[in-house]
């Protein structure tokens, strides 16, 4: 998992995994850690321990039919990463080409 700048739209950037998540600044990005803080992770894996997904801890994304699943350990890395992210003082911006319809990332 990755948390950057982007130089080219000024927005931040979370790749995990399959998932991709934008932010327009760091105000929305730190609502979203706030969002997550008062999820009782320990709770939902508890609760979700004898069912068959593979994770514990599910998020709805808006008003769609996705959530995104997370491992107990999974969610306590993502939440850390984005408080670290936001704790820095200097964000080293990524800039990125597009080549032969590949985007190639300068950092």
């Amino acid at each position: 998992m990755r948390i950057f700048t982007c130089n080219n739209c000024t927005r931040i950037h979370i790749e995990a995994g399959n998932i991709l998540f934008h932010f327009a600044n760091k105000e929305k990005l730190a609502k979203y850690l706030n969002e997550l803080d008062v999820i009782d992770a320990e709770y939902y894996t508890a609760l979700n321990a004898d069912k068959a997904f593979c994770k514990d801890i599910f998020l709805p994304v808006a008003d769609t039919n996705i959530n995104l699943g997370f491992s107990l350990n999974e969610f306590k890395e993502f939440r850390e990463r984005i408080r670290n992210y936001l704790n820095l003082k200097n964000h080293m911006p990524i800039t990125f080409i597009r080549a032969n319809k590949m985007d190639i990332c300068l950092n």
